[in-house]
């Protein structure tokens, strides 16, 4: 077999290996640690939440009540209508006339 056969072979080999030597695909029995040592699933990192006593958050919106709509901030103008595009078609329109038929 010639060097280049040999050299091209343990190229192949070597590429095939490199995702177990680079750590891409655990090992077998291997135990992937998460960095939080042996914390119980129920750890909320309580002692690094930043709340004053009786501290409420605000949302922004003031004293707002729930039905607040801003209705002073929306554009109408009295006895417009908005247009749905369709003309004056009446509700039991279903376009028959558009509709493309296979029947020849």
């Amino acid at each position: 077999m010639s060097t280049r056969k040999v050299l091209t072979l343990a190229s192949m080999v070597a590429i095939l290996f490199a995702p177990v030597a680079f750590g891409e695909e655990p090992l077998i029995g291997e135990k992937l640690d998460s960095g939080l040592g042996e914390l119980s699933p129920g750890y909320a990192a309580e002692e690094f939440q930043r709340h004053v006593i009786g501290e409420k958050l605000d949302s922004g919106l003031g004293d707002l009540p729930a039905s607040y709509t801003a209705a002073e901030f929306q554009r109408h103008v009295i006895g417009e209508k908005l247009d749905s595009g369709l003309g004056d078609l009446p509700a039991s329109s279903t376009a028959a006339e558009f509709l493309v038929t296979t029947d020849r």
